[in-house]
């Protein structure tokens, strides 16, 4: 009886081991084409150097470049069946550069809070993770991952996150620089290193989520016996609901960065989300001192909502940044710096349309303004105001290829004269195609 019941069982795992399955999929994006641009821009540095007595910068560029509508990239993902209605999936996702002699690398930083974007290495990790499903409750994951905010805006955003300028919300990696205060990766953070995401089934129309990554490492000084410590995390949430055609999203994320009680002589370098930054930068010069804390606080609101009308889909989107960088004292109780803010809110809105099968057309507006006091930021201490439009078509060839033509402005202003980032306008341009696959 005992010899027919282990029998059973073992004809029992092997049946449900040779009912789960696993798939492998390899997809990517190329994109490539002609960018133009052409600006002005009051830089305060300028002025009086080599004749300039307005402190204007002109500046025309003209290329053939590279992802002008998406980033160009190379992705695996895949999922097996564990049974129950349980799955395991993983996603590994590098860029490339189609354009260039590397054909994958990067070294973009967030414009804040000075992490990488790109992993800056030979092969840009876009994302790496692994994770499991349960059908009808939700899924979790480890790894390099976007954001809760990134990927609501890539939902609600009437550019669908077009790289040139004219976007107020993403402000993409083709930016020319000439129009100061719409620097690449100011909106809001893509990406975390070290995350764990979760994310719920739909409920009744709603859907939650949520982020916590964490970079934390203590660093043993040359001179003592006690340690530094070196610490970046983050966390978000985010909720959605649809309801038939209409589709409303609220999102919230907010990281910190902290260096405190390390050697200044030794330099060490710490990492935050992902990218190495030299410690001497915050160190005093004195051998054996310590090294002030820095405490960078960084918040990020999100709110976007869409109406699909059928014959188009209309978009409103808001987003709110507000930075607070505090430097604390060195060994001897001497002040580093003082507070520093920078606060930047956008609003935008914004159609898309099928004008024919294989026509789609765009057009979005917006405005905003942004005050800061950290100069590495391409901010400074007085309010500037910015508007910004973009237009473009897709004209698919078919499912997988699209060739499109898009066109891009962004102007600044301010109420004092003579502070760098106003007075800038800027016009970007670009045609293209691009292959999915």
């Amino acid at each position: 009886m005992k010899k027919s019941l282990f029998a059973v069982a073992a004809m029992s795992a092997i049946a449900g081991a040779a009912q789960a399955q696993s798939s492998v999929t390899v997809y990517g994006v190329i994109d490539g084409g002609y960018i133009g641009a052409n600006g002005t821009s009051y830089s305060s540095a300028a002025k009086g150097v080599g004749g300039n007595s307005t402190g204007l910068v002109r500046a025309t560029s003209s290329q053939f470049g590279q992802g002008a509508q998406s980033t160009s990239r190379l992705g695996f993902k895949g999922t097996e069946d564990l049974g129950g209605g349980t799955s395991a999936f993983f996603t590994i996702e590098a860029g490339l550069t189609p354009a260039n002699a590397s054909l994958s690398g990067g070294t973009a930083v967030d414009a804040v809070q000075k992490t990488s974007t790109d992993s800056g290495a030979a092969l840009n990790n876009r994302q790496s993770f692994v994770g499991l499903k349960k059908n009808g409750l939700g899924q979790f994951a480890f790894g390099r991952q976007y954001t809760p905010i990134y990927e609501e805006g890539a939902k609600t955003d009437p550019t669908a996150y077009m790289n040139i300028t004219g976007g107020v919300i993403y402000v993409g990696g083709n930016q020319t620089g000439i129009d100061s205060g719409q620097s690449t990766n100011i909106g809001f953070t893509n990406r975390a290193s070290n995350a764990l995401t979760a994310s719920s089934d739909t409920f009744a129309g709603f859907q939650v989520k949520g982020l916590y990554a964490m970079n934390n490492t203590n660093t043993q000084m040359v001179a003592s016996s006690s340690g530094g410590n070196q610490n970046w995390n983050g966390w978000g949430l985010g909720a959605n609901y649809t309801w038939q055609k209409l589709y409303l999203t609220a999102n919230y994320q907010s990281f910190n960065t902290k260096v405190t009680g390390l050697d200044a002589y030794a330099a060490p370098s710490y990492n935050i989300g992902g990218s190495q930054t030299p410690l001497t930068a915050q160190s005093s010069a004195a051998s054996g001192t310590l090294a002030g804390f820095t405490n960078l606080a960084d918040k990020q609101t999100y709110l976007a909502g869409t109406y699909d009308f059928g014959i188009l889909k209309a978009y409103a989107q808001w987003i709110g940044r507000k930075v607070t960088l505090n430097s604390g004292q060195t060994a001897t109780g001497a002040s580093t710096s003082s507070s520093t803010q920078f606060n930047r809110n956008a609003q935008q809105i914004g159609v898309r349309s099928y004008i024919t099968p294989a026509i789609e057309a765009w057009a979005s507006v917006g405005n905003g303004r942004y005050r800061g006091a950290d100069a590495s930021t391409g901010v400074q201490a007085n309010t500037v105001n910015f508007t910004a439009y973009q237009i473009g078509s897709n004209y698919y060839l078919s499912k997988r290829t699209n060739l499109y033509a898009a066109f891009g402005s962004t102007t600044t202003s301010s109420g004092s004269t003579g502070t760098d980032g106003s007075g800038t306008s800027g016009n970007q341009y670009a045609i293209g195609a691009r292959h999915t696959f």
